[in-house]
């Protein structure tokens, strides 16, 4: 057997154990019932908006979201633009727009699973017995980050394939969902895509009013307090802060590291700027673990750093060595 055929062999290995140990800790999982708890909150959220009552706090005959102080003491933690989006969802029959959401949500995965797949397989399935635990989650509550996943190896493909348009229209939609993924739109400026910007700026534009028109200008004034909260008394227990409390690091120092790793991870995304496809999965990390409020779903995000590997960038789309560094090696 030559060394092509091992390699498929394996590759081949490699993917039913993955996938397959996917699929028993899926059927574990889905032993508690088929419940999308974050697409529930969501629909709430949509709920409220409809009613006119206010989306940061609940009133009676809302739906019951549970808190969990200091974590969270709001109804939801997300941009007023998630409550929008879920206004006609909200509209359907009770419960039934979050059915609807989550079965998005779950194509999303499945998609952007096997295209990951189909293009790096090892990569792919290496990635899949490492993260199956947040996946499982991933696929089970129906949260944003399947959309926030498939939207940033969209973005990879799409910048380095000559749709640089739809690139910074994907990282704007993502950003008004949840904030994070701003380090993605903060690749694209590193990579000098400059109409993925222009075509962000003016698809933020339209989203902020689309947003302000659904949910109202205290609903966002509300969300920056909310925004206060969550990153400082806030951070959840598996961010790089809970992580940090549980290891003993005092609370003042710990609150101040998911900003360390986000802005860590944007500066090197800048320096390796000349390399995109690391710069890129620099921007992933950075939106990853960089957030305050992460969860045992959240790290499947990760997975979008195998976008470089699947398709890896054109030499005609690679961004030109920096002025710093023709100057060096001359």
């Amino acid at each position: 057997m030559d060394a092509q055929a091992r390699r498929r062999l394996l590759a081949v290995a490699l993917v039913a154990i993955a996938f397959g140990l996917l699929a028993v800790t899926l059927a574990v999982y889905f032993t508690r019932g088929f419940i999308p708890g974050d697409a529930l909150v969501y629909l709430g959220a949509g709920e409220r908006l409809n009613a006119g009552h206010q989306l940061y706090a609940l009133q009676p005959g809302d739906r019951y979201v549970g808190a969990n102080p200091p974590y969270w003491t709001v109804p939801t933690l997300s941009p007023p633009f998630m409550g929008v989006l879920f206004r006609p969802l909200a509209i359907l029959p009770p419960d039934l727009g979050a059915y609807v959401w989550w079965a998005g949500t779950i194509t999303a995965i499945v998609v952007t699973l096997l295209l990951l797949v189909r293009r790096a397989p090892l990569a792919t399935s290496v990635a899949v017995l490492l993260l199956g635990i947040p996946l499982t989650y991933e696929i089970g509550v129906g949260n944003v980050n399947a959309f926030i996943l498939a939207g940033g190896v969209g973005i990879w493909w799409a910048s380095t394939r000559g749709h640089e348009r739809t690139a910074g229209a994907v990282a704007a939609f993502l950003v008004m969902a949840k904030l994070w993924p701003i380090a993605l739109a903060w690749w694209l400026v590193t990579q000098r895509r400059w109409e993925a910007v222009k075509a962000g700026l003016v698809t933020g534009v339209v989203l902020v009013g689309v947003s302000l028109l659904g949910a109202g200008f205290d609903a966002h004034l509300t969300y920056v307090q909310v925004i206060r909260d969550t990153t400082s008394i806030g951070t959840s227990v598996l961010s790089v802060a809970g992580m940090a409390r549980y290891l003993g690091v005092p609370t003042t120092i710990a609150t101040y590291l998911p900003w360390a790793i986000f802005v860590g991870g944007c500066a090197l995304a800048w320096v390796l700027r000349d390399r995109p496809g690391p710069s890129f999965a620099c921007a992933v990390v950075a939106m990853t673990l960089g957030s305050s409020v992460v969860n045992i779903n959240s790290f499947s995000l990760l997975l979008a750093a195998l976008a470089p590997i699947a398709w890896p960038a054109p030499a005609r789309e690679r961004v030109s060595p920096s002025p710093s560094v023709v100057a060096a090696t001359a």
